[in-house]
C-alpha cells in the first residue's frame, strides 16, 4: 500500500513540473514578443510618399 502511495504521488509531482515547464515556456514566448513589439515602437518609421487626390493649394 505504501508503495503504492509513493508511486501515486511521483507520477502528480511529475505531472506538475511538466505544467510548470510548459508554463515557463509559454511566458518566455510572452516576453519575446513583448520585447520585439516595444523594439518596433522605437524605430521610427520612414516617411512615406503620399498617394491619392492631391486638391490644389488655395
Amino acid at each position: 500500500m505504501m508503495l503504492t502511495d509513493h508511486t501515486e504521488i511521483r507520477l502528480e509531482i511529475e505531472k506538475i513540473k511538466k505544467k510548470s515547464d510548459n508554463q515557463n515556456k509559454n511566458m518566455e514566448i510572452v516576453f519575446k514578443y513583448l520585447d520585439e513589439l516595444l523594439e518596433k515602437q522605437e524605430r521610427p518609421n520612414p516617411p512615406r510618399k503620399r498617394i491619392g487626390y492631391k486638391p490644389d493649394d488655395l
